[in-house]
């Protein structure tokens, strides 16, 4: 595609917003930066575009009447009024990962694996990574982690990884992923997709565009995907925890096997893993599918699941307090991740949660609190629905917490030697946080500036 002049309005001045702008004003477009966030609120982020971008603040009304693309970044609703009436009005609207494949292949760059689901993305996105780079290859990570892919797109590697968020989705239209893998799917994100339905179809779109060349793998365990395995036009590469795929990667007989029909080639033993729970097993049987589609032999496989360790805030080890060990998962930021991560564990257990709840059917939460966690201390918005909720249900050990700071002291006079803390919200953080890092780093910094009780205390407490 030809850039020069091309009149490009760029929603949304984030971190994928600004690459956005950069990267196409370097390619001579005309680049018009909109934002809702005030022009003094956008100072230090005008500081950073490249000279000739103009900036709209507070609106993006002018912005997309002008406007031959509009790019959007996934924080902004597709839903807005200016940007279907510029739709209506026959100009294209596509995102970031959009934009991101059309610069690779039309420059030639390298072949995409695509990675979404509602949990597990980023440990299976980084286990990936991590795999590729042991077979030698030169593959970045980027998308809703890592750089934002469009800086990634037309690089001289071998593969780009990049995981992929329902919001990027909903803008994709030509992407095509040489290799797609769909993880889990549970309720999420409702408050920004309405329902369960869009949802999954917002998910679905990572396959669109794929044929019969491309792989597609899926979770054959998870009842919402395992229809599509047979609708696919893709090659099908699903995994499986129970076995239940003649062909596909499954675990048999304690190891992780590529099953061929009647063949079973052995990957690597499960005993070798070090990532807590049957979720991050699934991660790795994703994983490991992804590495043979592309033709990564299994000692390379078997290598790095061995080596690869929790990624930070998803079941991220912290620190031992007064024999307890305490666990950071402010990646949790949904019911079923929180779910997994309490399933994780048969220690005695205290759980801190609460943020801004992103709705959806709690019960299967609840059903875990219930049966798993000894003590809960709850904070943020949320708290006060999670109380309710999981009184109603006859649980009864709760704590409230003004913040987290304080969270931390009830949880660690509930705590016991020989168990656990974890921290694993089930809420988004934008409450009392920027984003899941910062909850994530500054649940540590406070972990970490507890101090030792002193040892009769401690043998007291157990």
């Amino acid at each position: 595609m030809d850039w020069q002049n091309k009149r490009v309005a760029v929603l949304g001045l984030g971190k994928s917003g600004l690459a956005i702008a950069k990267v196409l004003a370097s390619k001579g477009a005309r680049v018009i930066a909109s934002d809702s966030r005030t022009r003094e609120e956008l100072q230090d982020v005008a500081a950073q575009l490249p000279e000739g971008v103009d900036i709209e603040a507070g609106s993006h009304a002018n912005a997309c009447m002008e406007a031959d693309l509009i790019v959007v970044s996934p924080g902004v609703p597709v839903g807005l009024p200016v940007l279907q009436a510029a739709e209506a009005d026959g100009v294209e609207v596509i995102g970031e990962i959009e934009l991101a494949y059309r610069l690779a292949r039309d420059g030639h760059g390298a072949p995409i694996i695509a990675i979404t689901g509602t949990n597990g993305k980023t440990t299976t996105t980084t286990l990936v990574g991590e795999i590729f780079k042991a077979a030698g290859l030169n593959a970045p990570i980027g998308g809703n982690i890592g750089h934002p892919l469009v800086l990634l797109a037309e690089d001289p590697v071998d593969w780009l990884i990049a995981e992929i968020s329902s919001f990027q989705l909903e803008t994709v239209h030509q992407f095509r992923p040489r290799i797609a893998a769909m993880l889990n799917f549970t309720d999420d994100h409702l408050n920004r997709h309405g329902t369960r339905e869009a949802y999954f179809a917002a998910k679905k779109r990572l396959f669109a565009q794929q044929g019969a060349e491309d792989w597609a793998v899926i979770n054959a365990d998870d009842p919402a995907l395992a229809g599509l395995i047979e609708t696919l036009p893709s090659r099908m590469l699903p995994f499986s925890l129970s076995g239940r795929v003649s062909r596909g990667v499954v675990v048999s007989d304690g190891w992780i096997v590529w099953r061929q029909d009647e063949d079973e080639v052995p990957v690597a033993p499960i005993a070798d893993i070090q990532l807590r729970g049957a979720h991050n097993l699934e991660n790795c049987l994703a994983a490991t599918a992804m590495a043979l589609a592309a033709g990564i032999a299994p000692g390379t496989i078997a290598h790095t699941l061995r080596e690869f360790r929790a990624v930070e805030h998803r079941i991220e080890p912290v620190a031992m307090i007064d024999g307890a060990q305490w666990y950071n998962d402010s990646k949790g930021t949904n019911y079923d991740s929180t779910v997994k991560a309490i399933e994780s564990f048969t220690e005695p257990l205290v759980l801190i949660a609460g943020g801004r709840d992103k709705g959806g059917a709690i019960t299967p939460l609840i059903d875990a609190v219930a049966s798993r966690v000894a003590h809960t201390v709850l904070i943020g918005e949320a708290a006060p629905y999670f109380e309710r909720v999981l009184r109603a249900a006859g649980y009864e050990t709760i704590s409230m917490a003004a913040d987290l700071p304080a969270a931390l002291q009830t949880a660690r006079s509930h705590a016991v030697a020989g168990g656990v803390v974890l921290f694993s919200p089930a809420c988004a953080s934008f409450d009392m946080f920027k984003n899941y890092e910062e909850r994530g780093r500054h649940f540590k910094e406070q972990v970490l500036a507890l101090e030792p009780a002193p040892t009769d205390e401690a043998a007291t407490r157990a």
